[in-house]
């Protein structure tokens, strides 16, 4: 059975179960199926294509200053604005990777130009990072195609670190990475209310959450790796208690789709959890990548299970090189945390084999 067949097989089940309410256009969905096969395209072209756009923007920016472009301000901003209308406009016309390679260059140059612009105006660094931000959000509203509206989403998000950084308030990369993390949480784990809204929320969808992962990410680079910035290492736990909470939650919604109805095991699963989680309390970087993963292993999302699971092994090598614990310290922690991971590995173990014979 072909993925057509089983377009339709599936569109049949559907409409048996729901009844005459239910109406569909099958001839538009294998189009629009179609469409998006012919040019669906793996994340390391769309990565490579990122890198084409930047190593382009940097030989046109050359250009340009030869040019004498950079002796005025007013041109720089309106080439800018100019530059990320092209950008928008290519994409919206255009769905090829080949013009996605020419629109990020575009996209990327006119990010530049207006930020380079906006300082000759005097602007200050905050001012031109919410400029940034500004655009990066309407591209979001005005564009829905996969690869610039990842790009956006980085943007925006990467705006809002360098707003932190530039006013060194540093507690508060905290706060981005606990919201950055329930946002990720809600839009994965809502997937079907979300494109469902409407067909501008359904191609946003993708770009978004692979988006949010790598903003997710970004946030606990910093805070994983505290010797960059200076982080107060006293209240890092508050954002390690936030993050618990929600892979706790995310363990619960686990428990219910396994249909683990017995207190005894239910308990079990949750005191595990706990302490296995309360290990890492002093390594919020950790937890969020583990985070990742189980959200993504939850709704078989390959490509963010893979990146959570790279995420994990950087951070747990990362913590052991922190210097703000002592080497006896940290080595306690990970083997404590080593073997609570697998005693709770063979306590689920123990239960799967236990369902698998009745």
């Amino acid at each position: 059975m072909d993925k057509n067949e089983q377009i339709l097989a599936t569109l049949k089940s559907v409409q048996d179960f729901e009844g005459k309410e239910f109406q569909c256009n099958e001839q538009a969905i294998l189009l629009e199926y179609q469409k998006r096969e012919q040019n669906k395209t793996s994340l390391a072209i769309k990565i490579l294509s990122l890198f084409g756009g930047f190593f382009a923007t940097q030989s046109f920016l050359g250009f340009l200053s030869l040019m004498g472009l950079f002796d005025s301000p007013t041109a720089l901003v309106a080439v800018g604005i100019a530059f990320v209308i092209a950008a928008i406009s290519i994409n919206k016309k255009f769905d090829k990777i080949i013009f996605d390679t020419i629109s990020i260059s575009a996209y990327v140059t006119g990010l530049v130009l207006l930020g380079i612009g906006l300082h000759f105006f005097n602007a200050t660094n905050s001012v031109i990072a919410l400029a940034i931000f500004v655009v990066a959000f309407i591209t979001l509203v005005l564009n829905q195609t996969y690869i610039l509206s990842f790009v956006a989403v980085i943007t925006a998000c990467g705006s809002i670190l360098s707003l932190i950084i530039l006013n060194k308030v540093y507690e508060l990369f905290q706060m981005y990475t606990v919201l950055i993390a329930a946002m990720l949480t809600y839009v994965i784990l809502n997937e079907g209310k979300i494109i469902t809204i409407n067909n501008k929320f359904s191609k946003l969808y993708n770009p978004i959450r692979i988006g949010l992962i790598f903003s997710l990410l970004f946030g606990l680079a910093f805070l994983g790796n505290r010797t960059i910035l200076d982080l107060n290492i006293g209240f890092i736990w508050l954002s390690s208690v936030m993050l618990m909470l929600l892979v706790i939650y995310l363990v619960s919604q686990i428990v219910k789709i396994l249909e683990v109805t017995d207190k005894k095991n239910q308990i079990t699963i949750y005191l595990l959890t706990v302490l296995v989680l309360s290990s890492t309390i002093f390594a919020p970087s950790i937890l969020g990548a583990i985070l990742i993963v189980l959200l993504c292993f939850l709704v078989n999302y390959k490509t963010g299970l893979v990146i959570g699971i790279i995420a994990l092994i950087y951070f747990i090598s990362q913590y052991y090189y922190d210097l703000n614990f002592s080497l006896l310290t940290k080595s306690i922690i990970l083997i404590v945390s080593g073997i609570l991971f697998l005693v709770f590995y063979a306590f689920i173990h123990k239960k799967s084999v236990q369902n698998e014979k009745i």
